[in-house]
């Protein structure tokens, strides 16, 4: 028998002892699955709160998906009994349509991971290698390294930007140059003008390789002379640029991500891609998000001012937060960013994994202004613990 919203909240109520399910549709996104063998994380990496945990650990959006999108969720289990052919379809052209280009032009993945991975695995060979930073989001390196393809790495700079010249230098015979920007975990960015002259440097130097721009945090970036990649990509084969519904539009739990390049570039990525990756559910979410300019800018607006916040407390008691535009900062500790990561959890509060090779250096992501408040004078004592005058 259908399920009218009213009913199925219900269900979804005495499914969860009294709380209503809808926080589970965010759920978490790729990242809580680098949880270790500790229960407790491994409880977070399900998706839960547990015992009140402070979640700073993914980079997700803490204020969850919009109304907007709960309510296309709750009427699409209509068709939850229907492969979803029509909905792929129905994203694709919505995610064209915010982007002001064709269908042709986009391609759907569960979270911009898929479309990371299946990069990887149709550009890159024993032949081709992979490019990309250290430190930067590893998807694609663990794809490279899933298949024995070989890798370059140039390290970030002094400031932690990716090092675009030695990124260049590294790319004759390669496959596929990777660029994250803003970096994920260092939160650099770099303006457009910048990117397009890199891009225009593998070209000549590597004609072959295709480079993709990394752009999940694109809406949180507010550094001058920064934009979207995309308006190139149509006209240029070699590139490729990713987004994601998991971040600002808060839809980490759902997976949904896309692509958007020249018509044969995504033709060429296709094969790759899992047929029906995208759930009719999340679908029926993402093409809701895909009109919701106030929402991001509401978001984008609320992000900002907690990562100054946040900036501002960690800089004040005398620890380096770098500058960052993103919704994550990168904290020196001056420790074993594993051992600090288990000492901030013991005391409630999740922060992100280490990311090799900085060994001093820990990721906090931006949570609400009331998280932050409660989780900075936590990790802030740890952090002083640890100092010879603490």
């Amino acid at each position: 028998m259908p399920h009218s919203r009213r009913s199925f909240l219900g269900t979804a109520t005495a499914l969860v002892g009294g709380a209503t399910m809808i926080p589970m549709l965010q759920a978490r996104g790729m990242e809580a699955s680098w949880a270790g063998t500790d229960p407790l994380e491994r409880a977070l990496a399900g998706g839960f709160d547990v015992n009140g945990i402070i979640r700073l650990n993914s980079n997700e959006n803490p204020y969850g998906p919009s109304s907007k999108a709960i309510d296309a969720v709750l009427k699409s289990f209509d068709a939850a009994n229907r492969y979803p052919r029509d909905s792929d379809a129905a994203l694709r052209s919505a995610i064209a349509k915010r982007h002001g280009v064709k269908d042709e032009n986009v391609l759907i993945g569960a979270g911009s991971g898929e479309t990371l991975r299946i990069a990887t695995e149709a550009f890159t060979s024993a032949t081709a290698h992979l490019v990309a930073a250290a430190p930067t989001f590893e998807n694609p390196i663990t794809a490279a390294t899933r298949l024995q393809r070989p890798i370059k790495a140039p390290k970030v700079d002094a400031q932690f930007r990716l090092d675009l010249d030695a990124m260049a230098a590294a790319s004759p015979g390669s496959g596929l140059v990777f660029v994250c920007n803003p970096n994920n975990p260092t939160g650099t960015a770099y303006p457009l003008s910048d990117v397009l002259a890199l891009v225009d440097k593998v070209n000549r130097a590597s004609p072959g390789a295709r480079i993709l721009i990394d752009e999940a945090y694109f809406e949180y970036c507010d550094l001058p002379g920064y934009d979207t990649a995309i308006p190139a990509a149509l006209s240029n084969k070699s590139l490729i640029v990713s987004r994601t519904f998991s971040k600002i539009f808060g839809l980490a739990g759902m997976r949904a991500g896309y692509a958007i390049a020249h018509a044969d570039t995504i033709k060429a990525l296709e094969p790759w891609r899992m047929a029906n990756g995208v759930s009719a559910i999340t679908a029926a979410a993402a093409v809701a998000s895909c009109d919701l300019d106030d929402h991001v800018k509401r978001q984008s607006v609320l992000n900002r001012e907690v990562r100054e916040f946040t900036l501002k407390t960690v800089n004040a008691a005398g620890f380096k937060a770098h500058p960052t535009y993103t919704n994550f900062i990168l904290v020196e500790v001056g420790r074993d960013p594993n051992e600090f990561q288990k000492a901030c959890l013991a005391k409630g509060v999740a922060i992100g994994r280490a990311f090799p090779p900085l060994d001093k250096h820990a990721r906090i992501s931006v949570g609400t202004m009331d998280e932050m408040q409660r989780a900075l004078p936590i990790v802030l004592g740890i952090l002083k613990g640890g100092r010879a005058d603490g």
